[in-house]
């Protein structure tokens, strides 16, 4: 491609004056020649004159051809096709997602051809493939069904490739895979991408949309699992076909999956909530579930009917106990929605009469004395993560149980204090030995409980916190998110931090706010009436769950392990190339060199050691970081030696790899996919964007290429050439015509 511009030397009045002097010229070197030869030899003399005269003219206008060129011939596009089991879904009438990305990228290499650029084709779905035309999928050595999509692996492998300058851009045609890519290494060239998959709306589909369930849970208890399952019906014969549809849980044993629950649902007018109670088995370790829909005649795909998740079953759960004087609607809603949890063990501890209590629930090995009351020891409390006191008077506590609670979480452990007529600085706590815990000033002088109603939010500096960061997006749903009374304790403390505020009149005052003690954490909670939320309607429901949840974890700063061996890991869970990290703690105190740990990891193989660090300023507190290579479960085991005797052995499996199976979102996440293109200096395109999408490449040939002038005239020696060969064939003609 080029484009020819002219260019002159005269002035254009002088310019037009030589071309008509030449045309006059010729013209009367025509008429002269004319009269002594015959037409044909006018011509023959005269045709070389006036091809002499155009190229003087040419030469006079030095015309220059402006030519775009590429400084580098080896300079390509990098075409990324996803060849994942998602890709196969045939979502439109032109055919599957794949064949759309084949068709689109010839429709590109076509289009682009006379654009100097040229594609390189790869294929991807949980690796990067790039002999030609070898992709998982034709690869005899996998035996896998399944092509699993990860994203975030192959982008970071083709940024990792040594000979990646030699691209211009990366195109990614794609459905963007099951799971949002954060935070990940990109190429050094802009990505560019096209999302494959057509709209939900036009689909007759069912899928699973959301799983809730607990992260561990105790060997042989009851925990329950929800699913939220969703039907896309475009047309009425898949509605119909939708009105039944069997839903299992199903537990992964061996190489089968055995049914441990299922129900039917309807869902041909909206998505449903099924909700399923299962009984963890007695071993230990790292279990696999799923939540499986029945396919349905004329269904799009049966990838999304499923969900894969893990759930780790060991011994210890978090113990908690629950504190009251007397039993009100917050103290029963609390022990409910705790002990619904399977990975807690709470304890209940009220009072009957002026010396008597009862309890219910889990039991710890050495609570014996715990019926004769709260109690007045350290010891004793150190056997559970979080203790939670009810609303009652001062005067119904001993000056031992004040002070081994101000002992407790000094020394790690964590309070959570309820509002109510006879809290904080009503019930007559200022002034005494736990002042110092409540996270508000208080004083006798405080407002009596106030009733009402008072709408509540989570200011944004707390918006983050993962206490109140899932509350937060609930409320947001719910309408009307509010709570009827209200305890109005002073200004907070200095460190404390605000979780959730209320609106009294034209001021904002907090509800709940934590700090922390020590080397434990409290929290307040100022008001007693948030249980209403289980009855006003799910959404507040699922956020009280959170709530309470959540408090207990975040503040127990709870550690996995036995009774001495505690281990603190960085994250939920991991990828493929992610590096862990865990804080482990040993409880109990030794002589110098006396205590040492021995850890080590293993995935099928044999056990590598992995080194254990201590953590300088702190007791007892050893580190360990290991990076994950590849998906597989790994084994992670630490072992505390007193001298030559082994104290305690920590063990857990990690499952390392997607948070959910391949084809579970088949929905294409535009936003997720924008935003990817956009980090990485490129852009994002949907499938029926072609033209889009080969402006945007054609644009990007600009960076690379350079504007070059060819002086014409010049350029080879061409001009001169045909010069001398028109009066070479004027000097032949006129021999012949025996003129000389």
């Amino acid at each position: 491609m080029g484009v020819l511009r002219w260019q002159t030397h005269l002035n254009p009045v002088l310019g037009a004056g030589l071309i008509l002097g030449l045309g006059i010229w010729l013209i009367i070197l025509y008429r002269r020649q004319r009269r002594q030869y015959s037409a044909r030899e006018t011509m023959v003399l005269v045709v070389p004159k006036i091809l002499i005269v155009l190229l003087l003219i040419l030469a006079y206008f030095d015309p220059m051809w402006n030519v775009m060129q590429r400084p580098d011939e080896n300079k390509k596009v990098l075409a990324l096709v996803d060849t994942s089991s998602s890709m196969e879904v045939e979502d439109d009438a032109e055919g599957s997602r794949g064949k759309r990305a084949d068709v689109v990228l010839e429709n590109l290499k076509q289009k682009l051809r006379s654009s100097y650029i040229d594609f390189e084709r790869m294929e991807f779905d949980s690796e990067v493939y790039e002999l030609p035309g070898r992709s998982r999928k034709q690869d005899k050595q996998v035996a896998e069904d399944i092509r699993e999509t990860d994203l975030g692996k192959c982008l970071v492998t083709i940024a990792d490739k040594p000979d990646t300058s030699k691209y211009m851009s990366v195109l990614l045609l794609t459905d963007g895979g099951d799971e949002l890519v954060q935070n990940i290494k990109l190429p050094e060239v802009p990505v560019y991408i096209a999302g494959m998959g057509s709209e939900p709306e036009t689909w007759n589909d069912i899928a699973i949309t959301r799983i809730e369930s607990p992260e561990v849970v105790e060997g042989q208890s009851d925990f329950e699992v929800t699913a939220d399952i969703v039907a896309h019906c475009a047309s009425y014969s898949f509605a119909t076909g939708a009105e039944r549809v069997n839903v299992k849980i199903e537990e992964n044993i061996g190489q089968d999956w055995e049914t441990r629950d299922s129900k039917f649902v309807d869902l041909r007018d909206s998505g449903t909530r099924v909700k399923f109670t299962v009984k963890s088995p007695s071993e230990m370790g790292m279990k696999k579930y799923r939540v499986r829909a029945e396919t349905v005649d004329g269904e799009l795909s049966a990838l999304n009917n499923t969900r894969i998740f893990p759930i780790e079953v060991r011994k210890n759960t978090l113990s908690v106990l629950l504190f009251a004087q007397q039993l009100g609607w917050d103290f029963r809603q609390i022990y409910k929605e705790l002990s619904d949890d399977s990975s807690m063990a709470l304890t209940s501890l009220f009072r009957v009469s002026s010396d008597r209590f009862i309890v219910r629930g889990s039991r710890q090995k050495g609570d014996e004395n715990l019926e004769a009351g709260f109690p007045s020891t350290k010891g004793l409390l150190d056997l559970y993560k979080c203790v939670i006191i009810g609303s009652f008077p001062v005067s119904q506590w001993r000056q031992g149980q004040l002070q081994a609670l101000v002992e407790y979480v000094r020394e790690g452990g964590a309070v959570i204090f309820l509002g109510g007529e006879h809290s904080f600085g009503q019930g007559g706590y200022s002034r005494t030995v736990i002042e110092p815990l409540f996270p508000w000033s208080i004083s006798a002088g405080e407002p009596k409980l106030q009733t009402g109603q008072f709408t509540v939010n989570v200011p944004l500096s707390a918006a983050n916190h993962s206490i109140v960061s899932e509350m937060t997006q609930l409320i947001s749903q719910a309408s009307g998110a509010s709570i009827e009374s209200i305890n109005l304790s002073g200004s907070l403390r200095s460190g404390a931090i605000n979780l959730l505020d209320a609106s009294l009149g034209n001021r904002t005052v907090s509800v709940v706010a934590l700090q922390r003690f020590g080397e434990g954490q409290t929290m307040g909670v100022a008001t007693n009436t948030m249980w209403k939320w289980t009855q006003a309607s799910d959404l507040l429901k699922q956020a009280y769950s959170h709530f309470w949840r959540q408090s207990v974890r975040n503040l127990s700063q709870w550690e996995e392990g036995e009774r001495f061996v505690g281990v603190k890991w960085d994250k939920k869970s991991y990828k493929p190339g992610e590096q862990a990290s865990a804080t482990i703690r040993v409880a109990g105190r030794y002589n110098p060199g006396q205590l040492h740990l021995k850890a080590t990891l293993k995935a099928g193989g044999e056990p590598q050691p992995v080194s254990v660090e201590p953590v300088m300023g702190r007791e007892n507190t050893f580190r360990v970081g290991m990076v994950f290579s590849k998906r597989a479960e790994y084994l992670f085991e630490v072992h505390a030696h007193v001298g030559e005797k082994l104290l305690e052995s920590y063990e857990k499996t990690l499952v390392v790899g997607p948070s959910v199976n391949e084809g579970a979102n088949l929905e294409v996440d535009h936003a997720f996919l924008d935003n990817l293109a956009m980090r990485s200096g490129g852009s994002y395109f949907r499938e029926n964007e072609l033209n889009n999408l080969v402006e945007s490449l054609r644009s990007r040939i600009i960076d690379y290429a350079v504007s070059v002038e060819i002086p014409l005239v010049q350029d080879k020696y061409i001009y001169i050439v045909i010069f001398l060969v028109i009066l070479m064939l004027e000097w032949t003609m006129r021999r012949k015509m025996n003129l000389f």
